[in-house]
C-alpha cells in the first residue's frame, strides 16, 4: 500500500492516480480538482469529496479565487440567472445514451424557447447563465453522460462529466489569461 500522501481520483467510475500531494495541489490550481471531486488515499476503497480531507481542502481553500476567471464553469461565483429580462442564446451538447433526449427535453424546454438541432444538440434562448443551464440539466444525466453548454451571446461555457484529459483541455481553452 502506498503512503497516505498519495491520492487517487475517481471520475465516471474510473480511477486515476496515484498522485502526490503536490500534483493534487497543481490539479486544484488548474481547476482539475474541485471540492466535490471524489478522492481516496492511494490503496483506499472509500471515496469522499476532496473537501472532507483537510490537506486537500487546504489546497482548495487557499486558491486565490480562480473560479472567478472562468467562463461560467461549475463552481463559479457568477449568478445562475441574468439580470431580469436579459436573455442569451445557448447551445447544449450532450453525449447521452439513446432515449436520454426524452428525459431531457422537458427540462430544456422549461429554460426558454428551445429546439433540437440533432439528437443530442439543442439551441435555447434563456435568462439563465451557462452554469444555471448546466445545473438545471445535470441531475438528469448519468455519471458517464457529459454535457457542454455554450453561451453564444457572452462567450461563456459550463461543462460536466468529462474525463480528466478532456476537462483539462476544456479548461485551457476557456480560462481567461
Amino acid at each position: 500500500m502506498l503512503a497516505t500522501d498519495n491520492w487517487c481520483i475517481k471520475v465516471a467510475q474510473k480511477v486515476y492516480g496515484p498522485y502526490t500531494q503536490s500534483q493534487m495541489a497543481k490539479f486544484a490550481g488548474e481547476g482539475r480538482l474541485s471540492d466535490a471531486s471524489l478522492v481516496a488515499p492511494a490503496g483506499g476503497q472509500t471515496w469522499r469529496e476532496a473537501r472532507h480531507y483537510p490537506v486537500l481542502a487546504s489546497f482548495l481553500d487557499s486558491k486565490p479565487a480562480p473560479e472567478a476567471k472562468r467562463f461560467g464553469r461549475a463552481g463559479t461565483s457568477a449568478p445562475a440567472v441574468r439580470p431580469e429580462g436579459e436573455t442569451a442564446n445557448f447551445i447544449l451538447i450532450f453525449d447521452t445514451v439513446s432515449g436520454a433526449a426524452s428525459r431531457l427535453s422537458q427540462t430544456i424546454c422549461d429554460l426558454g424557447p428551445a429546439f433540437r438541432l440533432t439528437e443530442n444538440v439543442w439551441s435555447v434562448a434563456s435568462s439563465q447563465t451557462a452554469l444555471g443551464i448546466k445545473n438545471a440539466v445535470a441531475p438528469l444525466l448519468q455519471p458517464r453522460e457529459p454535457v457542454f453548454v455554450i453561451d453564444c451571446t457572452r462567450g461563456r461555457t459550463a461543462w460536466q462529466n468529462f474525463l480528466p484529459e478532456t476537462h483539462s483541455r476544456l479548461t485551457k481553452a476557456w480560462v481567461r489569461v
